[in-house]
């Protein structure tokens, strides 16, 4: 019965000598995938083939054809994390050591080589490939925490810009409008009574404008609510799904008009959330907002909810959105979460609204995505944390951590060259 393969990397063996391929099989057949090729082309095109699943590469130096030093070199630039190994006869030794001493290769083992001693040095090596790859895992979740940190970074420094705004632009607006308000009365009293050309002219320029007024107005508020970057009070008790049936009924008449299939798939038993009430509804209108705005008639939404426990133990409420829209465009759907990006030209497109929910949940200390759906929609996922203690993350806590991990792998790379 064979063992158990000892890694999920497969290794690939290149010689021109028949019988060191298939002795190399023999020994190490039952515990790890083989690969082999008598000559350096062949070789690389199984690094082509496989790609990142071969985590080890044996060859030897001298084969017909480019040698062991230039297959090693041109996998290090298809894969650079691949562990290369040279073997070489002692007459090659100088090569060997080029080799190594260019970066070009892991170690460098004698022709013939020892069993016991090669299968020391693969373990070594897969355990290193291992290493390497977990570590740009981690490093695509730091990327990850720094987009997220760099967002709340954002979201500060707007608070303090739309604070100012909403002041002296407020001020400035009030005065606009009592201008506009004014106008129509002034002209008709210039004219000594007598009717305007075109009367729905003024009427049609003033209902605009007012329109407008109102729209920067609210776009202000939002943009002012949004950004506020203090903590919030979790007092409230909220049902998710009484919410949505909340805002069910608030839009009923605009889903039907525009002919939108709404499937709620929210356990009625799930237990409350305790949140602030106030924004938490205000979160999930504005998500009614943007289905709105953005879906086209006859698309459907669907909104489901369950409570999962994470890797630390902790319980979250996660919260999904799908739809069905059409997605225009290359941008990727992060760009949601930018209180300038519009997905239309609709008048009623307004950026900030997602980022206004984005700041709610990372408010309340959870998070907020969105993704792609195949073959189209969107996905909008809300964690809440259930656990009410819970701060927002913290740019000293993810810096601390970087450094902390950085200084680990430092320690492990130094045992390993030991």
């Amino acid at each position: 019965m064979l063992s158990p393969l000892l890694s999920p990397y497969h290794i690939l063996y290149v010689d021109d000598e028949e019988k060191a391929l298939h002795y190399f099989k023999e020994i190490f057949g039952d515990e790890y995938t083989i690969h082999v090729a008598n000559n350096a082309l062949d070789g690389y095109r199984i690094l082509q083939n496989y790609g990142p699943q071969i985590g080890l590469l044996l060859t030897d130096q001298r084969m017909p054809g480019p040698s062991g030093v230039e297959l090693m070199e041109h996998a290090r630039k298809l894969n650079p994390n691949l562990v290369r190994i040279l073997v070489t006869a002692y007459t090659d030794y100088q090569a060997a050591v080029d080799a190594v001493n260019s970066g070009r290769c892991f170690r460098y083992l004698h022709k013939p080589w020892d069993p016991d001693e090669l299968s020391a040095v693969i373990k070594h090596g897969l355990d290193y490939y291992h290493a390497l790859i977990e570590r740009e895992r981690l490093l695509v979740e730091k990327a990850e925490s720094v987009r997220n940190m760099l967002s709340a970074d954002k979201v500060s420094g707007l608070g303090i810009l739309a604070e100012g705004l909403n002041h002296h632009l407020r001020n400035a607006l009030t005065v606009v409008r009592a201008f506009i308000d004014l106008a129509p009365m002034k002209l008709m009293e210039e004219i000594g009574g007598a009717h305007p050309r075109d009367p729905s002219f003024w009427i049609d320029v003033q209902n605009q404008a007012q329109s407008q007024l109102e729209r920067i107005q609210s776009m202000l508020a939002r943009l002012a609510e949004a950004s506020h970057s203090k903590r919030l009070e979790r007092n409230d008790q909220c049902h998710l799904h009484s919410v949505i049936n909340e805002m069910l009924e608030m839009f009923a008449g605009q889903m039907k008009e525009k002919n939108l299939k709404v499937e709620v798939s929210i356990d009625p038993s799930l237990p409350p959330v305790s949140v602030h009430g106030a924004r938490f509804r205000q979160m999930w209108r504005l998500i009614f907002m943007e289905e709105l705005t953005h879906l086209s008639p006859g698309d459907s939404i669907h909104i489901s909810a369950s409570v999962r426990q994470d890797a630390k133990g902790q319980k979250h409420m996660v919260m999904f959105v799908r739809d069905t829209g059409v997605w225009v465009g290359a941008d990727k759907p992060v760009n949601l979460f930018d209180p300038f990006y519009t997905r239309s030209r609709k008048p009623d497109d307004f950026g900030v609204n997602m980022m206004a929910c984005y700041v709610t949940m990372h408010l309340h200390g959870g998070t907020a995505e969105a993704r792609h759906l195949e073959p189209r929609g969107l996905e909008l996922e809300f964690s809440l944390p259930v656990e009410t203690t819970l701060e927002p993350k913290k740019e000293e806590d993810f810096f601390r951590t970087l450094l902390n991990h950085e200084q680990r792998w430092k320690q492990r790379e130094e045992m390993a060259a030991a």
